[in-house]
């Protein structure tokens, strides 16, 4: 019947002269892969006024539905040119970012000529998950070769899991090759995009990782539902597993409950709805095991938070609990961001400010990540970026600021030695609530004798200006470290 309905509608639409989008299934797929050219210059986190040297990267992608083309957000982000290469053409297409979102690592991509690509049929996403053992053929351009690879493999496995930015959704688990340049494109089984090639295990051999079509569906409502970005719905609570037979019995649990237990709740405004030491027996009216599992498949069980994450920005989700042995149902708000002190950056560009050679920035993800091979180090020395990285912010504004450089070379600063990536506590013994708060400090004392800025512990040193020379000297400062501006651009309505 469901056959013989779609011939019908298909004739009716033809006779009334309506176009019909052809849909590229099977070998078809073929010509609606690109090669994706990209010349990035991501953001010089210690030298914030900077840019890195523009480096050449290629990547693969896949024409969908409405003229995009689909890739990974790492092969583009912070692309100053990006061109479109299509399967057997040796025409380079001039393309921009349309939508992006670093956290699932997905793209989409406009052509400047979209007629460019009229002839070539976009491939439709996959309605469902792939059973595991599915063949599936991955396709892209990597390196060692300038025409199309194909290889073949099966799905190994469906999990979820971390992606980036703590950010975690499903993932599928591919046998098939998957080398640097295949970054994009896109796993087929049955003529349909069932995942993105986004990773592959470099300490094994032939395992890839694939971003499903659900996450790719849900990436693209997010963004065309509102025309802003919003990511994956969470709850923010810690828990842990029911294995642990006095845990059990401490809970007051029979042998037929099972769960998982509360033991953190991140949020005040749903401190009254989950507390700790509940046990979550199930989410949405799924059963939630005692190792916190979930069953979403034939043979695919997953992390409970899987139900929460594949819901629409803004929902809600439904927990049965068992507090102090009494059964109850609640409804919880979720939310797409932590309220962590450490936020992603604002803009595409670092947010800084020099004051008389010291170069201050706030602690962001981007920085942290830059950081990272350092912080070893800032452990061991106690450092209060390492020891607050996690922590949460109790107001909207609170922000951690760094200095995240050494200390610009002048007389102003000579003999000092505050280390880089020191957090700055006090201005004239004010606290330092964020950068802008830090920036009015300084301004609020430009007609006074001294300014002193306090760091994190007393391992550092206290460093004394004189703001009066410091204004005087400060072009210097600039030009002799070939400096545009004291300040970013979102700074500048306070920079004194």
């Amino acid at each position: 019947m469901m056959a013989r309905y779609g011939v019908r509608m298909a004739t009716l639409v033809m006779s009334l002269g309506l176009a019909v989008p052809a849909m590229a299934v099977g070998s078809d797929v073929k010509p609606s892969v690109v090669k994706i050219f990209a010349s990035k210059s991501p953001p010089n986190m210690f030298q914030p006024w900077q840019i890195t040297p523009p480096s050449e990267v290629t990547g693969s992608g896949v024409i969908i539905e409405g003229g995009r083309i689909l890739t990974n957000a790492h092969v583009v982000a912070y692309a100053q040119q990006i061109y479109v290469q299509p399967n057997e053409s040796s025409e380079k297409l001039h393309a921009e970012i349309e939508f992006i979102a670093e956290d699932c690592d997905l793209a989409t991509l406009r052509l400047e000529d979209p007629e460019a690509i009229a002839d070539r049929q976009p491939v439709p996403l996959a309605d469902a998950l792939p059973k595991i053992k599915d063949k599936i053929n991955v396709l892209g351009f990597p390196t060692g070769g300038d025409s199309l690879s194909i290889t073949e493999g099966v799905v190994s496995r469906i999990e979820y899991g971390a992606y980036y930015y703590e950010t975690a959704a499903l993932r599928i688990q591919v046998d098939a090759a998957i080398n640097p340049g295949n970054s994009g494109g896109p796993g087929i089984v049955d003529g349909k995009i069932t995942g993105i090639v986004f990773s592959k295990l470099s300490e094994a051999e032939n395992i890839g990782y694939l971003i499903p079509a659900e996450v790719i569906r849900h990436f693209l409502d997010d963004w065309t539902s509102n025309g802003r970005y919003d990511g994956f719905p969470k709850i923010d609570a810690a828990g842990a597993t029911l294995e642990n037979p006095a845990l059990r019995d401490f809970l007051k649990l029979t042998r037929e409950q099972t769960g998982v237990v509360i033991h953190r709740v991140n949020r005040p405004e749903i401190a009254d709805l989950l507390k700790p030491w509940d046990v979550v027996t199930a989410c949405d009216g799924v059963n939630v095991d005692n190792l916190g599992m979930v069953s979403i498949a034939d043979g695919v069980r997953v992390d409970w938070p899987y139900l929460i994450a594949r819901k629409s920005p803004g929902s809600t989700i439904k927990l049965d609990l068992i507090r102090d042995g009494q059964s109850l149902t609640v409804e919880l708000p979720t939310i797409t961001n932590r309220n962590t002190l450490v936020q992603r950056m604002t803009g595409k560009r670092p947010t800084y400010f020099i004051y008389g050679g010291l170069v201050f920035s706030p602690v962001t993800t981007e920085l942290v990540q830059s950081a990272a091979r350092y912080f070893a180090i800032l452990g061991l020395r106690g450092s209060l970026l390492a020891r607050k990285i996690r922590d949460y912010r109790t107001d909207t504004d609170d922000e951690m600021v760094a200095l995240v450089s050494p200390i610009l070379p002048h007389r102003l600063t000579k003999g000092y030695g505050v280390s880089p990536l020191s957090v700055v506590t006090h201005v004239n013994d004010e606290p330092v609530k964020n950068l802008r708060h830090m920036i009015q400090l300084v301004k609020d004392t430009s007609d006074k004798p001294f300014i002193i800025f306090r760091f994190e512990n007393d391992y550092e040193e206290k460093i004394v200006l004189e703001p009066e020379q410091v204004a005087r000297l400060t072009p210097e400062i600039m030009l002799n470290n070939n400096i545009p501006s004291a300040c970013s651009e979102d700074m500048k309505d306070l920079c004194p």
